[in-house]
């Protein structure tokens, strides 16, 4: 198989990228200049995400602030999510918002899977990236959904809900009570998402205006065909290393046979989607670990055989590295 046929880069829109340079230019002595080329470009440019996410990276270095996500999502204004943002304000409902989001995400991300589902007398908000994700990266996405949904809420109304974290709790959660006033925040969760009362999917926007809403849409579908077809390495790495888990073969030498090239190009083009065949195989384990010892009947020696580890005290061990706690704990945790 040749390079060009493997797979084309996952982009974010220049969009996504705007509130990190507003804030990283309040910080002293930050060298604004690595910032002014990003400031010029057109907001519905696309830049490639594993390169955006070590610009971002390199971010929180230079400041020293491993909150800097959650400061960007807090930079964000009115409109500065173009089309997308217009056509969610715009829906009838909350639940017409969501799918709007969902539908249209690839307008600002090309990694993200946007979802809900109903779960008994809850609604569960999945977000979930195809490319392995810094923490300041996976909070910001958080975040500024929260912050677009602040800007939308009816005048008054403060829902119930819970924030869910992949990584384990920081040391200091100040910002993100903040940013996720009035929620319940969860660290270490199996997925990144939010939990709410499925009642709330119902209520009317105050924003909503039905003729400009399906004007925004058509123009939104428009803007979709025209972005170029984003085929992530990732995602097809991704489902290869699940089906090799469990008793199987979830090598880099194994995996890159079946996609017919080497496992130096395997590598090389990952490295260019911003993640390694090592990440996203301990990224996989971690949250079907999570998913396993938080939600199903099964024994400890039986989640190890399933994720592929040869034995038991090897999963405890990075199972306390992934959440903090060790398997028995997050489960009474869970269930408690």
């Amino acid at each position: 198989m040749e390079d060009a046929e493997l797979a084309s880069q996952p982009c974010y829109s220049v969009r996504l990228v705007r509130p990190f340079l507003t804030v990283m230019k309040r910080y002293p002595g930050f060298p604004v200049e690595v910032l002014a080329s990003l400031e010029t470009m057109d907001p519905d440019d696309r830049l490639p995400i594993a390169a955006m996410n070590e610009l971002i990276g390199g971010g929180v270095a230079l400041t020293g602030d491993p909150d800097l996500g959650l400061r960007a999502a807090l930079a964000i204004e009115v409109g500065d999510y173009g089309a997308l943002e217009y056509a969610a304000r715009s829906a009838p409902t909350v639940a017409d918002a969501i799918v709007v989001i969902g539908r249209f995400m690839r307008l600002v991300n090309d990694a993200l899977d946007f979802r809900v589902e109903r779960e008994g007398d809850n609604a569960v908000v999945h977000l979930e990236s195809s490319i392995v994700l810094p923490r300041v990266c996976a909070d910001f996405q958080s975040a500024a959904l929260m912050v677009a949904e602040r800007q939308s809420r009816q005048p008054g109304f403060s829902p119930e809900f819970q924030v869910l974290f992949t990584h384990a709790r920081p040391e200091h959660t100040e910002v993100y009570e903040q940013v996720f006033s009035g929620g319940r925040l969860v660290f270490g969760a199996p997925f990144t998402g939010f939990i709410f009362d499925a009642a709330h999917l119902q209520r009317p926007l105050p924003t909503a205006d039905h003729k400009l809403h399906t004007l925004l849409r058509r123009h939104a579908e428009l803007l979709v065909a025209e972005l170029p077809k984003a085929e992530s390495v990732t995602e097809r790495v991704r489902a290869l290393i699940a089906e090799e888990l469990s008793g199987g073969n979830p090598t880099i030498e194994h995996i890159a046979s079946e996609l017919h090239i080497s496992p130096r190009t395997l590598g090389r083009k990952l490295g260019h989607e911003g993640t390694t065949f090592k990440d996203l195989l301990d990224d996989l384990r971690r949250r079907m670990a999570q998913r396993y010892v938080g939600g199903q009947d099964l024994g400890l020696s039986e989640i190890a055989f399933l994720l592929g580890f040869s034995q038991t005290t090897v999963f405890h061990r990075a199972f306390k590295r992934w959440t903090g706690q060790t398997p028995g704990d997050y489960r009474r945790e869970r269930r408690g």
